[in-house]
């Protein structure tokens, strides 16, 4: 069974609460693409291994850049939706570091601005990433500061299954951290500001807020978002109702119908071995059209108990398509400033209205207010509790550029 939400205080504290109730319930799980092999293998990994391995992977970040992890409190992190992003980032939240999830397709002017924007000094990279990072650590900064750009360990050192077989944590001592420190931080686009803003993310707002569901480990989940984007927030929708979710291998591989049919062939390999079967199928409307275009990937949405989309817009006339041919289409609202706000799940037998939300719990803090131009926009209202007005305490405040959840333009 899932934990409660108020029993942990932090999400490291978290992982190792779920990691003592359900130690050997699957968590986590990646495909294994195969240019030779049609049936694409898979890795999972359970919360017993997500607890000892985020602790693993922190010793050697520890043991080899100690010195200038002590210097950073916020520490970044661009790298590919990978099985070495998700230890990553866990490994260090475990040492006490808010950190920092850059968008790959930030440039090094970006990734400089955010960078000091956060009065980070440390900026962890995959191989993918090396030219980017080193030029965005050669960007003069006039506030004294110097960004070093670091490869991760893994594709020049042992690699991940090797640290996470034979790595050793017994001589670390692990900080507290508090629910309301920053545990990590998105960023907007800067499509309407010239330049991208941090939006930070306390542990509690991360996983402290969300609905835990008792019969969850019954199904798996399987996302398309990368975990620099909302993939994070998958990941804790799952693993507070301790479920296994499925995330897609982001590194090399692009997203295509045919790839994310190969994905769900793996997962189903492994429900007929008894894991979870997938039966929630979270993703963006792009790709969300290009399954209900193949016919293969459009059965594997009629199987799904829920398909849900968010992130953009979905066109209403393949929405009501879908729906029509029997897909429970859910439609998702919510944004990183604010959380999930609200959803259209309902009685999907007598309500075929995907595109109307609704908002169960919480709706007295919404509110849409009026422009002059005949527009509504929703507005977020304090004690909205993923909003906490703390989360701006680690960065520098008297940047323009940083943007507070609580003082958010509305989404």
């Amino acid at each position: 069974m899932g934990l409660t939400n108020s029993n942990f205080k932090n999400i490291n504290h978290f992982v190792d609460l779920q990691a003592e109730a359900i130690p050997d319930q699957p968590a986590v799980g990646f495909a294994i693409p195969s240019n030779s092999d049609s049936q694409w293998k898979s890795k999972t990994w359970t919360f017993s291994d997500l607890q000892d391995g985020s602790k693993k992977v922190a010793a050697l970040l520890q043991k080899t850049h100690g010195e200038l992890l002590t210097k950073s409190d916020t520490v970044a992190l661009i790298c590919p939706s990978t099985p070495e992003f998700l230890f990553t980032w866990l490994a260090l939240m475990r040492l006490g570091h808010p950190v920092l999830l850059i968008a790959p397709q930030c440039q090094p002017a970006a990734i400089a601005h955010l960078c000091k924007a956060c009065q980070t000094t440390v900026i962890f990279h995959d191989e993918t990433y090396a030219a980017q990072s080193e030029e965005a650590a050669n960007v003069t900064r006039d506030d004294g500061g110097d960004l070093h750009a670091i490869e991760l360990p893994f594709n020049k050192g042992p690699s991940l299954t090797d640290i996470l077989t034979n790595g050793t944590f017994e001589s670390l001592s692990f900080p507290e951290v508090k629910e309301t420190d920053v545990a990590y931080l998105h960023h907007t686009s800067g499509t309407s500001s010239g330049v991208p803003k941090p939006i930070p993310q306390t542990h509690r707002a991360g996983a402290g807020v969300l609905p835990s569901f008792p019969d969850g480990k019954q199904c798996a989940t399987f996302t398309t978002t990368p975990l620099y984007h909302g993939g994070v927030a998958d990941c804790f929708r799952a693993w507070t109702s301790g479920a296994l979710i499925w995330l897609f291998p982001g590194k090399g591989i692009p997203i295509t119908a045919a790839n994310v049919i190969k994905c769900l062939g793996a997962a189903e390999k492994n429900a007929e071995q008894g894991l979870p079967p997938v039966k929630y199928f979270a993703s963006v409307p792009y790709v969300l059209q290009m399954m209900e275009a193949d016919e293969q990937g459009f059965k594997y949405l009629q199987n799904m108990d829920i398909v849900g989309v968010g992130g953009a817009a979905l066109p209403d006339e393949v929405g009501d398509r879908m729906v029509g041919k029997g897909i429970n289409l859910i439609s998702r609202f919510g944004s990183a400033e604010c959380g999930f706000l609200m959803s259209s799940h309902r009685d999907y037998t007598k309500d075929t209205a995907w595109q109307y939300l609704r908002s169960n719990a919480g709706a007295e803090y919404l509110v849409f207010e009026k422009n002059e131009d005949g527009l509504a926009e929703l507005v977020i209202r304090p004690g909205w509790p993923h909003m906490v007005s703390s989360l701006c305490v680690p960065l520098n405040q008297t940047s323009t550029d940083i943007t507070c959840p609580g003082q958010a333009e509305p989404r």
